[in-house]
């Protein structure tokens, strides 16, 4: 029988920031809002990514503010709640200069935390709920036959037996796969996969030589048969969260697949599967801008009329045609890749201007 390993999912956060920029484009020089302070003292609970969308429309490219900071700051990440960030600019180029806070008189030592990139409440769940897995290993894993009552909707602190023999006393996540999602690859060859959402947690109590009972001791849904068990994955505490969000290659565009969150429209913090991997370029960190295709024309001068912006150009019109196109692409927001596969990722939407549907698209921000 396959022996299970605790793997853990932290590893993919390290080294972001020391990737090499020659894979990317040059970016636009920096802009500062209008509105942006002179002077910003750090709260608790801010972020990096908070604290820059004060200053840039694109708060990912906070750490070009930070250059000034170089020779005085190991880690940039090592600013604290009372520390006060100074705008000033470097060669036309905005940057922020860190003045940490000084006690004047002996206070109790304490150790603040420090400011970290992104919330970790905002993509710690994401990181232990929200999985992708190969059709093929699907097949492998432990799937819930029922309760002994014959109950379609299983909740906690109730029964439920599996359909492999585990250890006694080990603890697993009990997912929902969703519809398989498929994506045929240059070669031809079609690769499968289904997302999957953690439902419940559980504890092993009792094995056969062909089955478990397992406890339900953390249920968000109730537990239906056909639900799949992957090892409990690594406390919500555990891991950094100070990586460094950097834009993806500039070449690269993906499609969102997928909503982990079931909805026919898509918003701000919800998680979304792209059709692009790490085999495409994709990394942990990347961000990509999320894309409504500017409106589509049809005609000639003084006779442009509009075709449907929701489909590819109408081949007729009402008048005859010597002249087609699409005007500029929009952007509506960002995504931050949390989870890259071979062939597909998990990002979570970071910012979404208005709602968007599976079949957007996504692209590098340093194209155009």
């Amino acid at each position: 029988m396959k022996q299970w390993k605790k793997v853990s999912w932290w590893g993919m956060w390290l080294a972001v920031a020391s990737m090499g920029v020659a894979v990317y484009a040059q970016p636009p020089a920096l802009s500062v809002k209008a509105e942006a302070p002179a002077v910003y003292t750090v709260k608790k609970g801010d972020t990096l990514w908070d604290i820059s969308a004060y200053y840039l429309a694109s708060p990912w490219r906070w750490p070009e503010l930070w250059q000034s900071n170089r020779n005085t700051v190991a880690d940039p990440h090592w600013i604290y709640p009372g520390d006060q960030l100074h705008l000033h600019f470097v060669d036309g180029q905005p940057r922020l200069l860190r003045k940490p806070l000084r006690y004047l008189s002996p206070k109790i030592k304490v150790t603040p935390k420090p400011v970290t990139t992104l919330p970790a409440e905002l993509l710690l769940p994401y990181l232990a709920e929200d999985k992708l897995l190969v059709e093929q290993e699907r097949d492998n894993l432990p799937h819930v036959i029922g309760d002994s009552l014959a109950q379609g909707y299983i909740a906690r602190g109730e029964t439920v037996w599996v359909d492999m023999p585990l250890v006694i006393g080990d603890r697993w996540g009990v997912y929902r796969p969703s519809s398989p999602l498929e994506r045929t690859l240059p070669s031809g060859e079609k690769t499968i996969i289904s997302s999957l959402k953690e439902v419940a947690r559980g504890e092993v109590v009792r094995a056969t030589n062909t089955t478990s009972a397992v406890v339900l001791t953390d249920a968000y849904r109730e537990v239906k048969p056909n639900d799949v068990l992957l090892p409990t994955p690594l406390p919500r505490h555990e891991g950094a969260m100070s990586f460094s969000p950097s834009p993806s290659p500039a070449s690269s565009e993906a499609e969102v697949v997928a909503s982990m969150g079931g909805m026919a429209y898509i918003a701000t913090h919800e998680v979304v599967v792209l059709n692009q991997g790490h085999l495409d370029g994709l990394e942990a960190g990347h961000v990509l801008s999320v894309i409504r295709p500017g409106a589509g024309y049809t005609g000639d001068k003084g006779r442009y009329e509009y075709s449907d912006p929701d489909s590819p150009l109408l081949s007729s019109s009402l008048f005859p045609s010597s002249e087609s196109g699409r005007l500029q692409d929009i952007l509506i927001g960002e995504v931050i890749v949390i989870r890259p596969y071979e062939y597909f990722s998990l990002a979570v939407v970071t910012r979404a201007t208005e709602p968007f549907r599976v079949g957007s698209r996504v692209v590098s921000p340093l194209r155009g």
